[in-house]
C-alpha cells in the first residue's frame, strides 16, 4: 500500500476529500492549455489512430466480428464530448484502456482461429454473483472464490489474458506485477478510491473487463461522465458479447480449469437473458440490500473514480445517474428472474448474509449441488477473521452529497424488496 493510499485509509473516504497530488495538477494544468484538435500521441482518442497503432503494436489486423465498432464509437464520442477529461485522463484511457484491449482483442481472435477447438470447452456449472453494485457483491465472491476446487478470476489474467494461465508458473507471471503497477498508478491519482473499493492481485475480480474486450463498458460509469454511451448500452442486445464472454472462460480454462468458474459482475443485471443464454447451466446467487444503502456508496465511489481522470465531477449528476441505472437496471433483472427457471437462482439478504456469512455460503452450496468440504469450511473462516469490516478504512457518504432523498430512492425502486 502506497503512503498516499495509508493516509486515506486512516482518515476514511469521502468524494469531497479528494485531494490530487501537486505533480499531476501541473501535468492536468498544462493539458488544458492544449486545445483538443491537438491532443495527438499519448493523448489521441480517435478511433482510427488506436486500430492502427493496436494492429501496428501486434502486427495482427483480424477484428473478428466488427460489432464492437459502434460501442468504441460510442464510448470514445462520450468521452470526448462529455467526460471533460484532463490529460491525466486521456493520457490512461488511450494507453491503459483503449490500446491495451485493443490488442487483447486483436490476439484472442488470433487464438480462435488458431484453435477453434477452444470453443468446444466444457464450462461445467458455472457459479455467478449477482446485484446492484455495492450491495456485498464483492465479500459474497470472495468467500465464495475460497473454494480450494474452484476457478476464479485474477486482476493479471483479466488485464491481459494472452497466453492462457497456468497454476504452476501463475505466482511469478509478469502480469501480476503489472496489474500491481497499474493499481499503484491509480492510487496516485485518488488514494481514497483503495479505501472506497480496495482491488487487490492475489484476490478474484469482477469478470465485467473480460467484456470490455467487446467495448462493453459497464465500469465506465465510475471512470468518467460517460452517459449518453451508458443510456445507449443499456439498450442493447448483449447476447453476442457473452459468447464472446464464454469463449474468454473457455480460453482462460487451457491450463487452468477448475471444478467450476466463480465469477461476480453487479452489470449482470443489465443482461441476465443473455447470461442465461451463454450459460444454460449457470447458477446465480442474486444478493439484495436497501437501495438507501446501496445508492449513497455507488454514487461515492463512482465520484472518486471520476475525479481520478477529470478535474470537475458534478455529484448532482452522479446521484441522478446512479438513480437511474441501479433503479431500472434492478427492475429488468426482476422481470427476466421472473420468467426464468427458479432452479438457477438462490436469493441472499445482505444483513441475514453479514450475520453469519459460513452459514449462508452452506446454503447456496446445498441448493446448487456444490460438494461443501471441511477444508473449505476451514479457509472460510481464515478469510473473514483475517478480513474484518473497514480493514482498509471507513468509506463515508450520504445521499444528501449526490443531490438524493430517501423518498425519491424509495418511490424510484417502487416494490423491489430486499429482504
Amino acid at each position: 500500500m502506497s503512503p498516499s493510499t495509508q493516509q486515506a485509509a486512516a482518515t476514511g473516504a469521502t468524494y469531497q476529500q479528494i485531494r490530487r497530488p501537486l505533480p499531476l495538477q501541473l501535468l492536468n494544468w498544462v493539458g488544458h492549455q492544449i486545445p483538443q484538435t491537438y491532443h495527438l500521441g499519448p493523448l489521441n482518442l480517435n478511433e482510427t489512430n488506436l486500430l492502427e497503432t493496436t494492429e501496428n503494436i501486434t502486427g495482427l489486423s483480424d477484428w473478428g466480428s466488427d460489432t464492437f465498432r459502434p460501442r468504441l464509437q460510442k464510448l470514445l464520442d462520450a468521452l470526448t464530448t462529455v467526460a471533460d477529461l484532463n490529460a491525466a485522463g486521456r493520457y490512461y484511457f488511450r494507453r491503459f484502456y483503449f490500446v491495451r484491449l485493443l490488442a487483447n482483442r486483436l490476439k484472442l481472435q488470433d487464438q480462435r482461429k488458431r484453435h477453434p477447438e477452444i470453443a468446444q470447452r466444457p464450462l461445467p456449472k458455472p457459479l455467478f454473483v449477482v446485484g446492484m453494485f455495492r450491495s456485498g457483491t464483492t465479500f459474497l465472491h470472495n468467500l465464495l472464490a475460497e473454494d480450494p476446487d474452484c476457478r476464479w478470476l485474477h486482476l493479471g489474467e483479466s488485464l491481459d489474458p494472452c497466453p492462457p494461465p497456468s497454476p504452476e508458473t501463475w505466482e511469478t507471471d509478469p502480469r501480476n506485477q503489472y496489474a500491481f503497477d497499474l493499481l499503484e498508478f491509480q492510487n496516485t491519482l485518488a488514494p481514497n478510491f483503495s479505501t472506497a473499493h480496495h482491488i487487490d492481485v492475489s484476490r478474484p475480480v469482477e469478470c465485467s473487463r473480460l467484456f470490455e474486450h467487446d467495448m462493453v463498458g459497464h465500469l465506465f460509469d465510475f471512470r468518467a461522465d460517460v452517459k449518453p454511451y451508458s443510456d445507449w448500452l443499456q439498450e442493447q442486445d448483449l447476447t453476442e458479447s457473452y459468447q464472446y464472454y464464454r469463449f474468454q472462460l473457455q480460453y482462460l480454462s487451457q491450463h487452468w480449469p477448475g471444478s467450476h468458474w466463480v465469477l461476480k459482475a453487479p452489470a449482470h443485471i443489465y443482461a441476465l437473458d443473455a447470461l442465461l443464454k451463454a450459460f444454460p447451466d449457470a447458477s446465480i446467487v442474486y444478493i439484495h440490500r436497501d437501495p438507501l444503502q446501496v445508492l449513497p456508496s455507488c454514487c461515492s465511489l463512482s465520484a472518486i473514480g471520476r475525479s481520478r481522470f477529470a478535474d470537475r465531477v458534478d455529484a448532482t449528476a452522479v446521484g441522478q445517474h446512479w438513480l437511474q441505472r441501479l433503479s431500472e437496471g434492478t427492475a429488468r433483472a426482476m422481470a427476466v428472474k421472473k420468467m426464468a427457471d427458479p432452479d438457477r437462482f438462490y436469493d441472499v439478504d445482505y444483513h441475514v448474509f453479514v450475520k453469519d456469512p459460513v452459514a449462508m455460503i452452506r446454503q447456496i452450496y446445498e441448493y446448487f449441488g456444490y460438494p461443501f468440504t471441511p477444508q473449505y469450511e476451514a479457509k472460510l473462516n481464515g478469510w473473514i477473521n483475517d478480513n474484518p469490516q473497514h480493514k482498509r478504512g471507513v468509506h463515508r457518504y450520504t445521499l444528501e452529497q449526490f443531490g438524493l432523498t430517501a423518498e425519491a430512492v424509495k418511490e424510484r425502486f417502487g416494490s423491489y424488496s430486499w429482504s
